[in-house]
């Protein structure tokens, strides 16, 4: 139950953390106009996305070296 309660709220902080600095950022890159304005938080979330595969898969790297070197 402990495990379940952090996980949401490392989610709420993620996406928190996406609408108040990544959608920003990326609708200065030219999401102006109202079509463009539903594909903003889809980008972003797909941007947050790879950066948190690239995080988690070199820490489950990082795991693996050090069972190797036991």
């Amino acid at each position: 139950m402990k495990k379940a309660l952090f996980s949401l709220l490392i989610t709420a902080i993620i996406f928190f953390f996406n609408a108040w600095f990544i959608a920003p950022v990326i609708s200065n890159l030219g999401y102006s106009s109202v079509e463009s304005s539903y594909h903003l938080e889809t980008h972003s979330l797909l941007l947050l996305l790879i950066f948190v595969v690239i995080f988690c898969t070199s820490l489950i790297l990082e795991k693996f070296d050090e069972n190797n070197e036991n």
